[in-house]
């Protein structure tokens, strides 16, 4: 933000008609808020470390202590990854049917106790944490994404929580 936009945004709340915008935006907030139950502690959650690995065509499957990550490559170059059993279809971003795997992807241990899959256009680099990493044979980043997080309820606390165990993620 330069001084320009410092200076518009102290415009926004230093006029009236700008306090009565946020006023009324939290007045809104704690009125949806006022039929649900009491939220209780919530601990953030991640995959957790990876155990172990398994192949398949194209690349395989990294499991975690609390979740797992499905990665596929095509012979075009194109990368799925996703959490828990999502897959690949249905899509905004595939017409038809799903690319046919790269048969001669190659799921390997990486360093620091992740894995990640060589095609011959990508490498897909998964940290031990869960954070993937895509790259160019070259080592050009062209992505990366962090772990998913979602909460889950702390034991013993009180109120109704955010949600459940089973409350995992469902797509990458």
């Amino acid at each position: 933000m330069d001084g320009r936009g410092l200076v518009r945004s102290m415009k926004v709340f230093g006029s009236v008609q700008g306090l009565r915008t946020v006023r009324t935006a939290w007045r809104r907030r704690r009125t949806d808020a006022w039929g649900l139950p009491p939220r209780g502690a919530e601990r953030a959650r991640v995959p957790g470390p990876a155990t172990d690995a398994e192949p398949a065509p194209g690349g395989g499957i990294v499991r975690f202590a609390r979740s797992s990550l499905r990665i596929s490559v095509s012979s075009g170059g194109t990368v799925f990854w996703g959490w828990d059993g999502a897959g690949p279809l249905p899509s905004y971003a595939v017409a038809g049917e799903a690319p046919e795997p790269d048969l001669r992807a190659v799921l390997e241990p990486d360093t620091d106790g992740g894995w990640r899959i060589v095609s011959e256009r990508v490498t897909v680099a998964v940290s031990r944490h869960g954070a993937v990493e895509v790259r160019t044979p070259g080592g050009v980043m062209l992505r990366r994404d962090l772990p998913p997080r979602w909460w889950e309820p702390v034991a013993g606390s009180v109120g109704a929580g955010g949600g459940s165990a089973g409350d995992a993620p469902a797509g990458g």
